[in-house]
């Protein structure tokens, strides 16, 4: 009988032990980490929407505020106080951009003292996003 002989190492099996180190990530672990990345993606998505709706309602209501301040310094610096009430007339009370101007002048000269009030309200369309009307009001006393 002939002895084989052997070269080389020992006879390789065709099952890898248990204690090799594996490479790469399994496809449950893949699926759990692109899980929480579109939960965070979403959630910055959602953040940003809210952010910039809430500007739009800030710039709008800014541009009502300086609608009615303006309005209201007109009153102010009016040069004949006999003649306020024009104020009411549409081309001082714009409406431009959703945003509606209206003016009231009410005298009342009780007492013997002749005082106007004046009162300008700034009011939004449904496609603007002004909840609540802006009113400011200024009392004027007669000179």
């Amino acid at each position: 009988m002939q002895q084989k002989r052997r070269i080389g190492s020992a006879r390789r099996s065709a099952v890898a032990p248990a204690t090799a180190t594996r490479s790469g990530f399994t496809l449950i672990e893949v699926l759990m980490a692109v899980t929480i990345l579109a939960g965070v993606v979403l959630t910055m998505a959602m953040s940003t929407t809210v952010s910039a709706r809430k500007v739009g309602a800030s710039g709008t209501r800014s541009r009502a505020q300086a609608i009615v301040d303006q309005q209201i310094s007109r009153a102010r610096t009016w040069p004949t106080y006999s003649s306020l009430n024009q104020l009411t007339a549409t081309r001082f009370n714009p409406s431009a951009n959703g945003l509606t101007t209206s003016t009231t002048v009410e005298s009342d000269t009780t007492g013997g003292k002749s005082i106007t009030t004046i009162r300008v309200t700034v009011t939004g369309s449904t496609t603007t996003v002004l909840a609540a009307p802006i009113v400011r009001s200024i009392s004027i006393a007669a000179p």
